[in-house]
């Protein structure tokens, strides 16, 4: 695991949030064919060295820390989506323990905001090496904490207590779309919060990973079952080494549309930069006038998304991306895409 968490290695994730049922298999002996899972949305999660890396002093202990970007939202702000760059700090001892994670705000409204959670202890991830019928338990409180710049105040969040139980279950051969096939494990987890949850993780030595939530704990834990709603059936495939990264770039601008559309209560936005460039994302009504800005700032080269929870009435609405390549060249880029909410 200390290779595939080498600096500059990373996994592509990609959700699938229109998939409502699922076969999970079975217990022990299993297959599962998950080629028919359809790409909603990606991110990518890249290995970086903990020592520098921003809010690295908050996780003494820490052995690797992976960046991302994505958008977090908080009740106590309206539930406002926030676009961030996130870092999240692993110790990889024997076993491998979530200690937590940071992120900073990016855009004009949310640059130099951040926010940190802490576990407490930490969050026992998985438990190495593991085989069938291996089992763990993972207690902790994930401890909240938010700076808003353009308040200039420190918001404590009250925390949740994780109560978490692992067993693995079942194992096998699976397929992904593509037809790549991994020879995985399957782990039951289950977590109780505020409430309690249910949730499968299919993992490979390579770091294929497959992840299920079930829509509640009476699931049964084979056969097929009903998705969470609120929630996506997300693969990543095996860790790519940091040799190819740049052939994993993409090769020209790109605005997608977003995905759904029409959509309630929110839609994600990609796009992609080849370079690392200073890039715009907004939103417009039809009469041209500004309802949110989405990304402002300069942007690393890759594949992103943004999240978009209007507060505005429904109707039609314009995504316009703007960019502008710091690699020297000085390339431009602009794109507009019509989205539809309906409320």
């Amino acid at each position: 695991m200390n290779t595939q968490f080498a600096v500059g290695n990373f996994t592509t994730t990609r959700f699938d949030s229109t998939v409502r049922t699922i076969n999970i298999g079975k217990r022990g002996a299993s297959s599962w064919d998950f080629t028919g899972l359809k790409k909603s949305n990606v991110s990518t999660l890249t290995s970086i060295a903990v020592a520098g890396a921003p809010f690295a002093s908050s996780f003494p202990g820490a052995t690797h820390a992976f960046q991302t970007n994505i958008t977090i939202s908080y009740p106590q702000l309206g539930n406002t989506p926030i676009p961030v760059t996130a870092y999240i700090y692993f110790k990889l001892s024997g076993d491998l323990t979530n200690l937590g994670e940071g992120a900073n705000g990016t855009g004009t409204t949310w640059t130099g905001s951040w926010a940190v959670i802490t576990n407490t202890p930490a969050d026992l991830f998985y438990k190495l090496p593991s085989t069938l019928g291996t089992t763990w338990t993972s207690t902790y409180l994930d401890t909240p904490y938010a700076y808003l710049s353009f308040l200039g105040v420190t918001l404590p969040i009250a925390g949740v207590r994780h109560h978490a139980s692992y067993v693995v279950d079942a194992f096998g051969p699976l397929t992904l779309p593509g037809g790549t096939v991994h020879q995985v494990l399957r782990i039951k987890k289950t977590d109780s919060t505020s409430y309690k949850s249910l949730g499968y993780i299919f993992l490979s030595k390579d770091g294929t990973l497959v992840q299920v939530s079930a829509a509640s704990t009476s699931e049964p834990d084979s056969g097929t079952i009903n998705v969470d709603p609120l929630s996506a059936v997300s693969w990543t495939n095996a860790v790519n080494t940091s040799a190819p990264v740049a052939a994993q770039l993409p090769e020209k601008f790109s605005l997608e549309q977003n995905y759904p559309n029409p959509f309630n209560p929110s839609t994600v936005i990609a796009y992609a930069v080849p370079f690392r460039s200073s890039v715009r994302v907004a939103v417009y009504n039809v009469l041209g006038q500004i309802v949110a800005e989405l990304v402002n700032g300069d942007v690393e080269a890759g594949s992103h998304t943004v999240e978009w929870h209007p507060s505005a009435a429904s109707g039609v609405y314009l995504c316009r991306m703007s960019a502008v390549a710091l690699d020297g060249s000085a390339a431009t880029f602009s794109s507009v895409r019509k989205m539809a909410y309906i409320r």
